[in-house]
């Protein structure tokens, strides 16, 4: 049986997937800082769930002895899927935020990265980072979090070409997913169109794809087209941005 972990697996993407995992007889392991949450016991057994902060200095060494406990040497998938946002100017955002960002949406996929490659490396497995489209983009109101999410795409670049041939290094690119990540990052409700974005499942599935694939993946053909054109021709997209802002800033100034 195949073995897959999954950070930020309570709720969301992780939670679909682990779901879809397990529905292909995959055994599921995965951590998030909250209790385990009853809609996954299907997916996993309870005592496959790690309630561990990764925003700790020791996580990483947490998760190792989690995995170590339940005798898992081996590691056929690794899924970094946990991440927080923040959306506003970054002259309003604290230092607290920005600390958050930074540790959980890349410091903790580095640092775990680096403590499982033995078991990553035993099963000749696959390492997933998921990203997101607007690493690639300007995206005002969301410039740490589009940092963090640029300089995963940047580590598993290089990562890709250390590991080859014994772990597949890959990058899933998904957009705008129907969960609450947009609420608990501070995005105006109005702001926020779910009946646009894609599900969680679809997301998942495209994700489980990609994996077996053991290829990179944008998911969603939008997704694909606005990640092309921004990497061809950075200076139209960038001038597209602000013109945007500045409609924005006009629109917010007379509701004001």
């Amino acid at each position: 049986m195949q073995t897959a972990f999954i950070t930020g697996i309570s709720e969301g993407i992780g939670a679909a997937l682990a779901l879809h995992y397990a529905s292909q007889d995959v055994r599921v392991l995965g951590v998030s800082r909250r209790p385990f949450p009853a809609a996954l016991a299907d997916a996993l057994a309870a005592e496959d769930y790690a309630r561990i902060d990764l925003c700790a200095s020791d996580a990483a060494l947490k998760v190792r002895a989690f995995l170590d406990d339940r005798r898992v040497y081996g590691l056929d998938v690794l899924v970094h899927n946990a991440a927080v946002g923040w959306y506003g100017p970054l002259s309003d955002q604290c230092a607290e935020s920005i600390d958050q960002l930074l540790y959980l949406n890349l410091y903790a996929p580095v640092s775990l990265t680096h403590a499982l490659l033995p078991r990553l490396r035993a099963a000749r497995g696959v390492i997933a980072f998921v990203s997101s489209v607007h690493s690639a983009l300007p995206t005002p109101d969301f410039a740490v979090y589009t940092a963090t999410k640029a300089g995963l795409d940047g580590f598993a670049r290089s990562l890709r070409v250390e590991e080859r041939g014994r772990v597949d290094v890959l990058v899933v690119w998904p957009g705008p997913t129907r969960t609450r990540m947009h609420l608990k990052s501070g995005v105006p409700s109005q702001r926020i169109r779910s009946d646009r974005y894609a599900s969680p499942e679809v997301v998942a599935a495209a994700i489980a794809t990609a994996i077996r694939r053991r290829r990179s993946h944008v998911i969603g053909f939008n997704n694909r087209l606005l990640r092309w054109a921004a990497l061809h021709f950075e200076a139209l997209i960038q001038r597209a941005m602000i013109a945007l802002a500045k409609r924005r800033s006009m629109h917010r100034t007379e509701e004001a």
